[in-house]
């Protein structure tokens, strides 16, 4: 994993599971409600394992709605009235994010997530007592749920009190049978994550925990058979890909499974395209290249003439990519139809300066990829800001923008053939698929979904 890029000046002993709350206006929750920040510090990085593509949590508020499908998933909203104890009562939102930020874990024990940056809470009253303070809320918060079948309700389960000594306690009491069974190197910065409160082997005492029963809502932002825009990605009669690859550790052997994926995909695309006229730069390179070669492209013209021009880079990570791959990035972008950065998320930070960098045409279309650990909880604006700039007609930023993310854990090992299957889906021009049905081709584990979509024109034979 990689040195991180923090703002830790205001972290302390209490911020180590740490949460900052910023105060935002939200329209469809009603009142001022409270948008989750996450900040995560160096120690908190040791949850994921190398082979998933994260490692460090940074969350900003999200202010677009989206409209979003999955091959998988489904769309909900969760509401509850909650409570929660600490050990006093300055920043009670803290205290509310806190808790919240448990579902986590046990929403991954379901194949699902929620979006953090999205929570709405209101009706919040601290009460002090003797012994700290009492905070009741009431709170609304998206989830995309890893399977078609929705419940009607859905038992959270969430610590009672996450004052800084009973988050300690409540760590030490249930580690052993209350986390996923492949959790390692458990703090109370990371136990949130692997929280599993419905472990087989997992007692909790009901005077540690509160359990409230949350509404599930089906979400009217979900879409259906929207298909990328095939004509705007063919209206030149040129696929462009930027396919950007991140290695897995700090210092990448030749068993390294991101170096091993960017081989993997440049391999793929080759033989994806044998039969047509084809180039490869550099020319004496390798097929199936390494560290040795970590720029490649790929020009190829089809037999009804069309191309399809790759641009495919191995990096550290974003965070570390050099300004030499920023200089080039920026010149490919405008003309870019296709974008996949296959990487650790840095949990947040790698997902967002990636999203912060490009230069955008008008008129231009591009589907977006960002595929790592759990990038759902972690797109925002910043795309669909940059696009609204260039594009007087796109207000909202996603007439020309499709973000594709996954709610779950990307592998590195399914990353080239996640890259592949929607290439496959924009090559597929003659016989033209959904998203759903380009999305059933990622690995089932990532639970891969689109937002941005809702607005697409496209429909067969245009």
């Amino acid at each position: 994993m990689l040195a991180p890029n923090l703002r830790l000046e205001n972290l302390s002993a209490a911020l180590a599971r740490s949460l900052q709350l910023p105060r935002a206006r939200n329209p469809i929750f009603g009142l001022e409600d409270t948008v989750l920040l996450i900040k995560r510090s160096w120690t908190a990085l040791l949850f994921c394992f190398i082979a998933v593509g994260c490692n460090q949590l940074e969350i900003d508020a999200a202010d677009r709605d989206e409209k979003l499908a999955s091959a998988i998933a489904s769309f909900v909203d969760f509401e509850w009235q909650g409570e929660v104890f600490t050990t006093n009562c300055f920043r009670p939102e803290k205290a509310i994010d806190d808790q919240v930020l448990y579902t986590v874990g046990q929403l991954n024990g379901h194949d699902s997530v929620g979006r953090l940056d999205q929570l709405q809470i209101k009706n919040v009253e601290a009460v002090d007592t003797p012994g700290g303070c009492n905070i009741t809320y009431s709170a609304r918060m998206p989830v995309a749920w890893g399977k078609r079948t929705v419940p009607e309700s859905y038992e959270l389960i969430l610590p009672q009190d996450v004052g800084y000594r009973a988050v300690e306690e409540f760590v030490s009491r249930y580690t052993a049978d209350c986390v996923d069974w492949h959790a390692h190197d458990v703090t109370s910065g990371v136990f949130w994550y692997y929280f599993r409160p419905l472990n087989h082997a997992c007692a909790l005492a009901d005077e540690d925990i509160f359990r409230v029963p949350a509404k599930v809502i089906p979400s009217a932002e979900e879409t259906e058979g929207k298909y990328p825009e095939y004509h705007k990605v063919w209206e030149d009669n040129t696929l462009n890909v930027v396919a950007i690859f991140g290695k897995a550790k700090d210092e990448p052997t030749i068993s390294d499974v991101g170096v091993r994926g960017y081989g993997n995909f440049v391999k793929a695309m080759r033989d994806e395209l044998d039969g047509a006229e084809m180039a490869m730069e550099p020319t004496d390179g390798s097929e199936n290249p390494g560290e040795e070669q970590p720029v490649t492209t790929i020009r190829a013209t089809l037999a009804d003439g069309k191309r399809v021009v790759v641009h495919a880079f191995l990096i550290q990570s974003v965070s570390a990519a050099p300004n030499s791959f920023w200089e080039t990035y920026e010149t490919l972008t405008p003309d870019a139809d296709f974008i996949v950065y296959n990487g650790h998320s840095g949990l947040g930070q790698n997902v967002k300066k990636l999203a912060r960098r490009g230069e955008w045409r008008a008129g231009q279309y591009s589907i977006v990829f960002m595929n790592g650990c759990d990038t759902y909880a972690y797109i925002d604006s910043a795309l669909a800001d940059a696009h609204a700039a260039v594009n007087p007609d796109d207000p909202e930023g996603t007439k020309y923008m499709d973000i594709v993310a996954n709610a779950m854990p990307s592998y590195f090992r399914s990353m080239p053939e996640a890259t592949m299957a929607i290439v496959r889906g924009l090559l597929s021009y003659d016989d033209p698929m959904t998203y759903e049905e380009i999305l059933k081709n990622i690995d089932s584990s990532e639970v891969a979904l689109v937002a941005g979509e809702h607005d697409n024109v496209y429909t067969p034979g245009m």
